[in-house]
């Protein structure tokens, strides 16, 4: 087993291609892993629907209700920003720990099993997959196993404190949700025709290929400017095409 090291590794990254390691010995939970980036669109849009629907028949009238939608995605903005931040990304040794172990694997070996602690394995599972094979197409948007409860969670959370509004918050903070998902996968995998297309992908990729301590905000950099975590360098943002390293 590999232990920690204070050693960098070359790159930040596995592998750049769009490939999937694989994750589970069991083909069960690697199936679950795999998520195509129209399934969240395909389950979510209902929801949104069906929430404003419930929100015009709760007597808040119709400004109300925007009012509050936009509060619903702006809470979104900021969930999005903390979780990544507070909860995907661990100290920096546990990120560059788990991709030299990663590295020093044969193409093909199960990955969760070789992670020595919990946090390594905690981190490989939420968030690590992805930087260490940021442009694996198959694994860019959140799984229905996770984003199904997580859905729950936050509509409760919503009846809970803000009752009869709760329908037009949450339709607003799914929708933030599916920007997320959606400028995600694009901004891997997109074409970047915008000025905002490319301000975005330069932001994402900063944070994959230069320092993953800053641009937090892949939806929307407003609070990496609240918190002060949006990165500034100009030339860091090289989108580094390569293999294993």
């Amino acid at each position: 087993m590999t232990s920690a090291s204070n050693v960098q590794p070359a790159h930040r990254f596995v592998s750049n291609r769009d490939e999937s390691c694989r994750m589970f010995r069991t083909d069960f939970f690697e199936r679950l892993s795999h998520v195509h980036p129209t399934v969240p669109h395909i389950l979510y849009l209902p929801v949104i629907a069906v929430m404003l629907w419930i929100a015009g028949r709760s007597g808040l009238g119709a400004t109300r209700v925007a009012e509050w939608v936009v509060a619903g995605f702006l809470t979104w903005t900021f969930t999005e920003y903390v979780i990544h931040r507070f909860i995907f990304h661990p100290p920096q040794w546990i990120e560059d720990d788990t991709r030299r172990i990663i590295g020093g694997l044969e193409p093909g070996a199960p990955i969760m099993p070789e992670m020595p602690t919990w946090r390594h394995k905690f981190y490989f599972l939420v968030h690590g997959n992805h930087h260490d094979f940021p442009n694996d197409s198959s694994r860019l948007v959140m799984p229905p196993s996770v984003s199904i409860p997580l859905a729950f969670l936050f509509y409760g959370l919503f009846a809970a404190t803000i009752h009869v509004a709760a329908p037009a918050a949450f339709a607003g903070f799914v929708a933030g949700y599916l920007t997320y998902d959606t400028t995600h996968y694009f901004t891997h995998h997109g074409a970047t025709r915008t000025v905002f297309a490319r301000y975005q992908k330069k932001r994402h990729f900063r944070h994959h290929y230069s320092d993953s301590t800053h641009d937090f905000g892949v939806s929307s950099p407003l609070w990496d400017v609240v918190w002060g975590t949006l990165g500034h360098s100009p030339g860091d943002a090289v989108d580094a095409r390569g293999g294993r390293a």
